[in-house]
């Protein structure tokens, strides 16, 4: 049987996901300090971060959020909005914070996934999101709120983590320059590269739905990295959608997506679907 070797530890709450593309400019207090990137999954279209007050509600859709449970710092995770009527403009704040991003869809829809990424250098334990969306952002609909507590997690000069929508046990792979492999029976490198958090081990249902793999700053080795994702076991869910973000120091984080199903193949050393290579 699979047992997690670390977990940080959940207080656990409902939770939401910001996001936007970064802005390095951005003052201390900007929204910009919790969320760092968003965008329409699927496509490249990314939201603009708008200075000021966000709008308020003016009578347009209603929203129904699927959100995950939980988030990390320098993770990302799909964030699926529902709306009462089509929508074209998507708009999220945090309370408390200045600014806003505002998304803008390539077309209306009734329904819309966003990718989003929390900052790696977020500060605050526990905070409100808010989204709505509208056809424009003067005709936005009430704002849905939830609020995300953060399960911190190392970050350095490289951070690969992965996120999932179910209660299946799914692994992160890494395999560093010199061919070493960090993963759940062996979680810190030579170089020190290390599995902080590890969820769900063998259908233990912890909450994170979150793991996480980084070195910290001056000791990640240069050369090639391979990402690889494991289904280890569905848990009986019948299907689970994951987001995996590779965050390299100096460089925009880097955001992909899939989907597995079947029962899972309970795999060690070498398992799972390559999901990037990337060059430190």
């Amino acid at each position: 049987m699979r047992v997690a070797r670390r977990l940080v530890s959940l207080a656990a709450v409902s939770a939401l996901l910001g996001a936007c593309k970064g802005d390095t400019t951005a003052p201390e207090g900007s929204i910009t300090a919790v969320l760092s990137a968003v965008r329409l999954e699927g496509s490249s279209t990314s939201a603009s971060l708008v200075r000021g007050d966000a709008p308020e509600p003016a009578g347009g859709p209603s929203l129904i959020l699927s959100a995950p449970s939980a988030a990390i710092n320098g993770g990302s995770s799909a964030v699926g909005l529902t709306g009462s009527a089509a929508f074209q403009v998507v708009v999220v704040r945090v309370q408390g914070q200045p600014d806003y991003y505002q998304l803008s869809l390539p077309a209306s829809a009734t329904s819309a996934n966003i990718l989003v990424t929390v900052a790696q250098s977020v500060s605050l334990g526990t905070f409100q999101l808010s989204f709505a969306v509208g056809g424009s952002a003067s005709s936005l609909g009430a704002y849905a709120t939830q609020a995300l507590s953060l399960v911190s997690v190392g970050t350095g000069d490289v951070q690969v983590s992965i996120s999932w929508n179910s209660a299946a046990d799914v692994d992160l792979h890494v395999v560093e320059p010199g061919s070493e492999e960090i993963y759940y029976a062996h979680d810190v490198s030579a170089t020190g590269g290390e599995l902080d958090l590890d969820s769900n081990a063998g259908c233990g249902s912890d909450g994170p739905r979150n793991e996480n793999i980084t070195w910290a700053d001056g000791t990640a080795p240069s050369g090639t990295y391979i990402v690889r994702v494991d289904h280890w076991s569905n848990c009986s869910a019948t299907q689970t959608d994951w987001v995996v973000t590779v965050q390299v120091r100096g460089a925009q984080p880097q955001v992909f997506t899939g989907t597995f199903t079947g029962s899972g193949d309970a795999g060690g050393a070498g398992s799972g679907v390559e999901v990037t290579q990337f060059t430190k």
